[in-house]
């Protein structure tokens, strides 16, 4: 049978001739021996599939092949039956296709095995030079991706089985009319940039993405970016939300909303200090460490009005009152003038909480 295309590889043209030959030799042996006997498959046809599969011949051309010398061996099969019984000689071509069956089921295997490794191999060096690109200050973009790193872009990082995730991604792209640059970093990691002229309505992704994320797949993203430079640092910004997700999951984790206590929860030290600031001087006699912490979060919660706090603890206005005193008064200081350490401690420290790197009483 003539090659689909042309191959010059020695290997390969001598192999076709090598992988007949160890065929017959398996369907003969299969003939001799007892029928229950297992005949191992031959290690050529293994080896052959897999160079095939290197030199891009189709797999339906592989097994064209064996179907061909399949039906030349049956047909020399009942030339030579003289004498034999119709019904074992029919067993034997019975047996001859179940061997045939195997020995196709196993070049398959090794074919696509083949591909499935160049495809990875393929993956990880696109991975590995968009990675070295990130970590370089190069002002020009990688010649060889097709993507415009001079717009506008929305950096990802989609975690779990992000299948149905990316998916969608490329339907809204596709919907928006936005390029869309994505690499599969490992099997449970991809990243994923959205390229547009003008700059992307972050609030549409999130709520694209918001329908089919999931906790067991959510996705980290950064802020709309411009420009080379852009495209690193909206990647870094979904690095940033990425590192709470993986604390907290949730289906979509935006950078914007998470960056001050990403930075601290990525510094253990400098999250160990601000909790032990500004959240263990609450724990005393008088009042529990919990009780003045849940009160914290209500009043914050509710843009730091008393009376919206209360009702969501469902206590007096007064009882909220006096415990934000107690809290003032264990810290040496009002609360307006350590919000944002109080807020980011709280966070904080329920992110490691739930982690179990911290129990609420050691924090304390």
């Amino acid at each position: 049978m003539p090659e689909p295309i042309t191959i010059s590889d020695p290997a390969y043209l001598a192999g076709v001739r090598a992988a007949v030959t160890e065929a017959l030799k398996y369907s003969l042996e299969g003939i001799e021996k007892d029928r229950e006997a297992v005949i191992p498959i031959p290690p050529e046809t293994a080896r052959q599939a897999r160079r095939a599969a290197r030199e891009g011949v189709r797999l339906d051309t592989v097994f064209r092949r064996y179907a061909a010398g399949n039906t030349s061996l049956e047909e020399y099969i009942v030339a030579e039956a003289e004498g034999i019984p119709s019904e074992v000689l029919c067993q034997i071509l019975r047996d001859q296709g179940l061997r045939v069956d195997r020995l196709m089921e196993s070049v398959s295997a090794e074919y696509r095995d083949e591909l499935e490794q160049a495809t990875r191999s393929s993956t990880q060096r696109e991975a590995d030079r968009i990675l070295h690109f990130l970590e370089t200050s190069s002002l020009v973009g990688p010649p060889d991706v097709d993507y415009d790193f001079d717009s506008w872009h929305v950096g990802m990082i989609l975690t779990g089985d992000a299948t149905v995730t990316l998916r969608a991604l490329r339907g809204f792209a596709d919907r928006a009319g936005y390029r869309l640059l994505t690499v599969v970093r490992d099997h449970e990691t991809s990243w994923a940039w959205l390229g547009c002229l003008a700059e992307p309505s972050l609030a549409s992704l999130v709520r694209a993405l918001d329908g089919v994320a999931s906790a067991q797949a959510p996705v980290a993203v950064g802020e709309p970016r411009k420009g080379l430079d852009g495209w690193r640092q909206t990647f870094r910004e979904a690095q940033a939300a990425l590192q709470v997700l993986l604390y907290r999951p949730q289906p979509v984790t935006r950078c914007r909303d998470v960056i001050l206590v990403s930075a601290v929860v990525r510094d253990p030290a400098l999250a160990t200090s601000l909790i032990e600031t500004y959240l263990a001087p609450l724990n005393g006699r008088s009042d529990s460490g919990e009780v003045l912490r849940n009160t914290l979060r209500a009043y914050f919660q509710a843009d730091q009005n008393a009376n919206t706090a209360a009702a969501a603890l469902r206590v007096a206005r007064h009882t909220v009152e006096r415990r934000l005193r107690s809290v003032e008064e264990k810290l040496g200081q009002t609360i307006d003038t350590c919000n944002a350490q109080l807020q980011v401690a709280l966070w904080a420290e329920e992110l490691l909480v739930s982690s179990g790197q911290v129990s609420l009483s050691s924090s304390a």
